[in-house]
């Protein structure tokens, strides 16, 4: 009889405890990710960060699950909101933009810009 081994990758987005959401309104046609960092306006819409040249724009939330363009687009014409992460300590290795992991030349400007919105960016030993 053989063995067999198995390795098991689980990409955990929260962390640890703390944690406190808020809702926040979504753009028509606008997909979004869970993990997802994400930039709250004024108007308490939450878009994407501008991405210029591998540089994260502002952002002040991550997203709790994943939308579909369809899905924002309802949401936005009857006026209904999406939850969001606004405090505690998340997977820095598992935070995206647009659907799309950080780099690691991105890492410590974002982790710089997560202590002034009460977000911990980790790196989680064993990833």
């Amino acid at each position: 009889m053989g063995t067999i081994t198995q390795t098991i990758t689980i990409n955990q987005l929260v962390v640890g405890d703390g944690i406190r959401t808020e809702n926040a309104k979504v753009k028509t046609a606008t997909a979004y990710k869970r993990g997802d960092l994400l930039n709250v306006g004024a108007n308490n819409v939450a878009d994407h960060p501008v991405v210029t040249e591998g540089v994260i724009g502002d952002w002040n939330a991550i997203a709790v699950s994943d939308f579909t363009a369809e899905q924002s687009t309802y949401h936005s014409n009857n006026n209904l909101e999406m939850p969001i992460y606004v405090q505690g300590p998340f997977d820095i290795e598992v935070v995206t933009v647009n659907g799309t992991p950080l780099t690691t030349a991105q890492y410590d400007a974002v982790r710089a810009q997560a202590l002034k919105n009460k977000i911990e960016l980790r790196k989680v030993v064993g990833n």
